[in-house]
């Protein structure tokens, strides 16, 4: 019981002696503290600082553009294969299926986002129900930083 109870006091005082060695002093004068006397000189020569590029080079990229419009894989995009993306966008909206979008149709897909958002049917949006009309855009990619050197 002795030992554990001088191991106990032993602890407390290794712990106690270590935060006075590490306790910071206070700052009386906080304002003061985060005033910066004068502000760095701008070298004009330095180059400013630019977000990291992506691992993929320009070459690359397009590589991969190319591959996803290139449906047959020949290494070419033909009109249709440039086209075909547009295609299906339009024949989802021709409704009635005559190659022609009228009003009517090319509305449709308006008028069901505006008939969804209004919940409580009276032909107007209020507020609450005008915000779900919003198009909702995905999140950026986060930045691929470098891995900073460890020494």
């Amino acid at each position: 019981m002795r030992r554990i109870l001088g191991f106990v006091v032993a602890l407390a005082g290794l712990l106690g002696a270590g935060l006075i060695i590490w306790r910071a002093p206070p700052v009386t004068q906080p304002a003061a503290a985060l005033a910066v006397a004068d502000p760095p000189a701008v070298d004009a020569s330095a180059t400013p600082l630019a977000a990291p590029r992506s691992p993929l080079s320009d070459a690359e990229r397009e590589a991969r553009r190319l591959k996803r419009y290139d449906k047959n894989r020949d290494s070419a995009v033909d009109r249709t294969e440039f086209l075909s993306n547009r295609r299906k966008s339009f024949d989802r909206a021709d409704r009635n299926k005559d190659g022609r979008l009228d009003f009517e149709e090319f509305a449709a897909a308006t008028a069901t986002k505006f008939a969804r958002a209004d919940r409580n049917a009276d032909g107007q949006l209020n507020a609450k129900e005008f915000a779900t009309t919003a198009i909702k855009r995905k999140p950026k990619a986060a930045c691929v930083c470098p891995v900073p050197d460890e020494d």
